[in-house]
């Protein structure tokens, strides 16, 4: 028997096992015997000889079967048919698809998300750091709230502090693509796509589409990846840098070609049709609708009902009322002439058939036009435009030339709203990313406002744009605060019955697209400005939008949902209109105003330009008056009156810091984060102290708005490093390059500088010489409405080695604990103060040849400058040291102190010899032969006024010799004692 034959046989016994075991539940004389409808067909899986069998199933529980039909052979494992047909199971061909229904062919198709599609998985993780046990920011962050979450036309992640995954697996038989519809706009959230086989190896034509690029707010862009034959597992992975919940990563389609055969087409979905053979279903037009699998679109009643496009029913028209039409005016006339007229709100979905609705009121009579915005004027008698260069106007009585010395203070002032401002723009944007079907752009003119525009659907972008081309000033920082080099302001209301969100948002070329406020529901009046900290080129929009994420867009809402911008006003530009003029610097050789030179300001005396003192700046071209210069911060210094710089040498205290070792870029790797499942990130951080040379953090991924530059440069920048989680693949990826720090603004000793505050962690008792240095990043962001800030505190350590060592926050491993202020610790030697000869011990050698060495040693607090060498040779010096002299002078003074003392005990010997000599002398008188007997002394002691009178019988050479002599002569006598015999 061959093997043919062999698996034939299996596979009955097969079918005939998976029919018993069906049936197993029922009884079977309670079911009718299977027939032909009764049946359905399956393919089993290919075998080794690339071909499959296919199988007769009854189906379960509907009938029992008694004769199933043999198992066909079909030797072709990549049946496949071209869009809009479908594979008959039954006679084994490729089929039409009907209409009202729709095929891919070899591929399947994703755009309907009220619950997650069968074989899509979700999993989201929160992040943990290797730095500590503590998670970011020091809080929990339930992941459950994030993630990836069907809402109806799209699949949304939010991000977070957590890393979330959407996986799809496919069996590709043939090289296929995968297209899908996305809306990617918040930079805090990294999105990642990644196609891999069934080894868990990335295919290799997928790297270059695995970081999409950014979109603009409430933009879609459609990628496509190439795929290869196999299995692809296809997985969408969004991680989040921020605790707060930004704008989501959407997706609104997904699309996949190559797959095996459709089996059957798919209906079209209610208020969309087809017709034979069709790849894809259309939208019904506007006053149309279809219920599920209709072949064609029904129109509505054209008087009483309406519908948008794509919908499923239509709409009853209410009566019209004044909410449902707009006042405008017709364009100036010859004479200065025009009216009031009146214009419904398209498109119309109100009634004025019938006597109780609103009917248009008629227009106006002529009357003079009103006046122009400030700095515009009538120009070829219809139109508001900006007055020519070097002229003002109120707005009212045309434009005048400046007076001598003056320049126009240019700016957009916009108060009047009788016609769409020449420099701004409206536009509607659906929000599968078409323009709406509406004639009109989203947004009208209504005189003493400009409002949104009525009957979108939901879920409509309202666009309205200004474009500003650039500003005078330069701006930058000074006396402690920031300098703005413009400001917008404008005053707005929402009146909102329904779900709505307002945004304003800044764009520019360098930038990209920022998202400065949002607001939701009804708000009332109110005013609200925005600084512009540095110079560029300017988009600025509001948007609004009638729809909360996960309600479905496709429902009209007759709420009369509308925002109003009442005014707007932007000064300093470069260009526009000026409703005033300043006084400027005039040359004589010249005609008309001139700029001063960068650096100098408008004498108001003079009107010549002079330059500001030292150490100070001056941002606008035309400032006027000294008290434009503006002082730089502490520890900074200016010679141009353009820049405040630093050389990283500075004297606080009376002590002098040498930092120049430091001042060249250092790069800081932050804690790795990561999630159970393998994915992680960490930060890397890149440092110039003193900005000599830039610190540059560059992406090696197209991960930004297309047009925007890959890298950054400025005093500290952060660069996201995603390893890779592939044992082939070595690739470490650097993406989100953010600038933390654009300007130095201040070095000082304080541990507060304007609005930055040292953190606690890094100010410690003892430590009173920190430096602290202050950087600056003004461009606002969602996050960090205020900019982001940066201190690096450098603290003196003189065991340290090299250029040190910098600490990040224990509790914040990422630098920061907000997003948006961040801390440094730099313990290096470097940052000890220079010592000084006066402050250094000078130990000085033996003295060699006339030559000694002396050695200076630093105290424990500084570090040798290298100007001074540790040790040096001097010839040697008769110079007694002090010490040494003091100690000589007070042995020299003891010495004759005692020198006397011995002297005055002397004399006193003297005379004590004296008596008793003369005793002596008396006694030995008595004693001799014939010599008379004298008188006893009556006293020892001489009386008073008695001369002293030494008479010596014989002569003394030497007392002690003499002494000595006299004791020798009485020894001889044998009596060494003298008598003295004393008498009355």
């Amino acid at each position: 028997m061959n093997l043919y034959a062999e698996r034939k046989i299996m596979c009955v016994f097969l079918l005939s096992f998976l029919t018993t075991s069906d049936g197993s539940n029922y009884d079977d004389q309670d079911l009718d015997p299977c027939k032909e409808g009764d049946y359905h067909y399956e393919l089993t899986e290919c075998d080794l000889q690339k071909g499959r069998w296919r199988v007769q199933v009854p189906s379960s529980g509907m009938c029992t079967d008694s004769s199933p039909s043999p198992a066909t052979r079909i030797n072709n494992c990549k049946i496949s048919c071209e869009a809009g047909y479908y594979f008959d199971l039954g006679d084994l061909t490729c089929r039409m698809c009907r209409p009202g229904t729709f095929s891919l062919g070899g591929g399947v198709l994703f755009d309907t998300w009220d619950e997650l599609p069968e074989g899509f998985f979700t999993q989201v993780e929160s992040f943990r750091s290797s730095f500590s046990s503590l998670v970011r920011y020091g809080s929990e962050v339930n992941c459950s709230n994030y993630g990836w979450q069907p809402r109806g036309d799209f699949i949304a992640s939010s991000g977070g502090s957590c890393a979330a995954a959407l996986t799809y697996t496919v069996h590709l038989v043939r090289p296929g693509n995968l297209s899908y519809l996305y809306q990617y706009s918040d930079r805090d959230i990294i999105f990642d796509f990644e196609a891999q086989n069934d080894q868990c190896q990335s295919i290799q034509d997928s790297k270059e589409y695995r970081w999409p690029s950014l979109t603009r707010e409430g933009e879609w862009k459609q990628q496509t990846v190439h795929l290869k034959t196999g299995q692809n597992v296809l997985q969408w992975k969004t991680i989040g840098m921020d605790v707060h919940q930004g704008k989501p990563v959407l997706i609104k389609s997904i699309e996949i070609s190559g797959v095996a055969f459709a089996s059957s087409c798919k209906p079209c979905r209610a208020g969309t049709y087809s017709q034979g053979g069709a790849r894809s279903c259309l939208d019904c037009p506007e006053n149309h609708f279809s219920e599920r699998e209709a072949h064609s679109c029904t129109p509505c009643n054209n008087i009483t009902e309406f519908s948008p496009r794509a919908s499923p029913t239509c709409v009853t028209r209410k009566l019209c009322t004044h909410n449902d039409y707009y006042e405008t005016r017709t364009p100036c006339d010859s004479n200065n002439q025009t009216q009031e007229v009146y214009k419904w709100l398209q498109p119309k979905i109100c009634r004025d058939d019938v006597p109780e609705a609103m009917r248009l009121p008629p227009a106006s009579k002529k009357h003079e036009c009103p006046p122009c915005n400030p700095g515009m004027d009538y120009r070829n008698g219809s139109a508001c435009e900006f007055c020519p260069r070097d002229t003002y106007s109120d707005g009212k009585n045309g434009c005048k030339r400046c007076p001598p010395n003056t320049s126009p203070n240019y700016g957009y002032q916009i108060h009047y709203w009788t016609e769409m401002p020449k420099m701004m723009s409206a536009a509607c944007m659906e929000v599968d990313g078409s323009s709406c079907s509406s004639s009109d752009m989203g947004w009208h003119c209504a005189g003493s406002y400009i409002r949104s525009g009525n009957h979108h659907t939901d879920g409509a972008y309202l666009l309205l744009s200004l474009n500003v081309a650039g500003f005078r000033s330069k701006g930058g920082v000074s006396g402690g605060r920031r300098l703005e080099v413009g400001r917008i302001t404008f005053s707005f209301e929402l009146d909102c019955e329904s779900k709505c969100e307002f945004l304003f948002m800044q764009g520019s070329d360098s930038k990209g697209v920022t998202l400065i406020q949002r607001w939701t529901e009804s708000q009332p009046i109110q005013e609200f400005s925005h600084s512009i900290m540095l110079n560029d080129s300017y988009t600025f929009s509001w948007a609004f939008q009638k729809l909360q994420l996960g309600q479905n867009n496709r429902n009209v809402r007759l709420e009369d949902d509308v925002a109003k911008i009442y005014s707007i006003n932007v000064t300093d530009t470069i260009d526009g209109g000026a409703d005033m003029c300043l006084p400027c610097h005039q040359d004589p050789e010249e005609h008309g105003c001139i700029p001063c030179p960068p650096g100098q300001f408008i004498d108001p005396n003079t009107t010549a330009c002079m330059p500001c003192p030292l150490d100070s700046t001056v941002s606008d071209p035309l400032a006027y008056g000294e008290d434009s210069c503006q002082p730089c911060g502490p520890g900074l210094t200016s010679l141009d009156g353009v820049l405040c710089t630093t050389k990283c040498v500075f004297m606080f205290d009376g002590a002098h810091y040498d930092l120049w070792l430091l001042d060249k870029p250092f790069l800081v790797k932050g804690s790795r984060l990561f999630t159970a499942s393998g994915a992680q990130y960490y930060h890397l951080f890149n440092i110039s102290l003193c900005g000599q040379s830039a610190a540059l953090c560059t992406n090696n991924v197209s991960y930004q708005i297309e047009g925007q530059t890959s890298q950054v440069k400025s005093f500290v920048c952060r660069t996201t490093i995603v390893p890779s989680q592939s044992a082939e693949e070595d690739l470490t990826l650097s993406t989100q390059s953010v600038t933390l720090g654009d300007e130095l603004v201040g070095v000082t000793k304080n541990v507060s500088f304007m609005n930055m505050q040292v953190i606690d962690e890094f100010v410690k008792m003892g430590h009173h010489d920190d430096l602290h240095f202050y950087y600056s990043t003004p461009l606002s962001t969602r996050s960090c409405p205020q900019g982001r800030t940066t201190i690096i505190t450098l603290r003196c350590d003189p065991d340290q080695k090299g250029n040190g060592t910098i600490h990040l926050p224990s509790k914040c491993p990422d630098g920061t604990c907000d997003g948006c202020n961040f801390n440094f610790l730099w313990v290096s030697a470097s940052a000890c103060p220079v010592c000084t000869e006066n402050n250094s011990w000078m130990v000085k050698g033996e003295c060699v040849y006339g030559m000694q060495m002396v050695h200076y040693l630093p105290p424990t607090n500084c570090i040798m400058p290298s100007s001074m060498p540790a040790k040096k040779r001097i010839p040697c010096t008769t110079h007694i040291p002090l010490e040494l002299q003091i100690v000589i002078v007070v042995t020299v003074a003891l010495a004759l102190f005692l020198c006397g003392l011995m002297l005055y005990f002397w004399k006193k010997t003297q005379r004590l010899e004296y008596k008793y000599m003369k005793l002596v002398q008396s006694a030995g008188g008595r004693d001799g032969e014939g010599e008379t007997e004298l008188a006893p002394a009556e006293s020892c002691a001489l009386d008073d006024g008695e001369e002293e009178e030494v008479q010596f019988s014989h002569p003394l050479t030497s007392g002690i010799l003499n002494r000595i002599m006299a004791m020798t002569s009485k020894s001889e006598t044998g009596n060494p004692f003298e008598t003295i015999q004393l008498t009355k």
